[in-house]
């Protein structure tokens, strides 16, 4: 999907308030499933995308839509804005590394330890109440579980619940206030920074 786009600094794959937030990622519902754009006035004022279920294998958002595609971001740094709402949530981002191989980097608020096998390494992942600016660095993850390098992302899957405003890949780990205004999680409603 993005192999042969220059890829430098930031590739924003999701973003809450753009008016078609969804656009490159399929939205899959289990029978209790919930996904919807809602408007969070209490702590950030504008959009964000609210995924919930009882099911967390069920109800998620993959990019890209069409299974067919991979995404082809060669970048290593994977950030998200992401709000812990005390239920299950996974996010899930499948690679390709320089041995051909492609495998699965998962990290969930319900793993206790992590676990590698040959295609998929399960990481426990730590949220703060509320709001969670995070960063995950694929490239040190892939070389840390598997002893190789990693060539490019293929796919990423964010399973609910969870709220999420914000989903991009970098270059290099890029601190919440050097975001373009745009992409930053806090903004004042009087104008300000």
């Amino acid at each position: 999907m993005l192999r042969h786009v220059y890829q430098s600094g930031i590739v924003t794959v999701f973003n809450s308030a753009s008016s078609q937030a969804l656009q490159l990622w399929r939205v899959a519902r289990g029978a209790s499933g919930y996904v919807a754009l809602e408007e969070e006035e209490e702590e950030i004022g504008g959009p964000v995308l609210c995924l919930r279920s009882a099911n967390l294998a069920e109800t998620f958002i993959m990019c890209p839509a069409d299974a067919a595609e991979t995404l082809g971001v060669k970048l290593p740094f994977l950030a998200m804005s992401i709000k812990n709402t005390g239920h299950l949530l996974s996010i899930e981002v499948e690679i390709l590394d320089d041995r051909g191989a492609i495998r699965r980097l998962r990290a969930a608020n319900y793993e206790s330890e992590a676990h590698i096998d040959s295609s998929i390494a399960r990481m426990p992942l730590r949220l703060d109440d509320g709001w969670n600016y995070m960063t995950l660095d694929l490239r040190q993850m892939t070389a840390m579980a598997y002893g190789t390098s990693l060539c490019e992302v293929r796919r990423v899957v964010i399973h609910a619940s969870a709220c999420v405003r914000l989903v991009f890949f970098a270059d290099r780990v890029v601190p919440e206030d050097e975001l373009p205004r745009e992409l930053r999680l806090y903004r004042k409603r009087d104008g300000g920074p």
